[in-house]
């Protein structure tokens, strides 16, 4: 998804929870959002820091480029 006058891409992540698993987040995180936020941030420098992420985290190549996307 692109923002009017920007050339990024962004990316929107779904994750399926439980009401129950949902306050249960909430509880002990009260911002779960910013939380994962920062916890994908945490993952993808420590990524950067090694230059290859784990061979089970590699996206496959054919999933580059809008529409290309892979579901298992």
């Amino acid at each position: 998804m692109t923002h009017l006058g920007s050339n990024a891409t962004s990316r929107t992540l779904t994750v399926v929870l439980s009401e129950s698993e949902w306050q249960a987040l909430r509880a002990v995180e009260p911002d779960a959002v910013g939380w994962l936020q920062e916890r994908i941030r945490e993952r993808l420098g420590a990524v950067a820091k090694t230059e290859e992420p784990a061979p089970s985290h590699r996206a496959p190549a054919a999933a580059s480029g809008w529409g290309e996307d892979v579901f298992s």
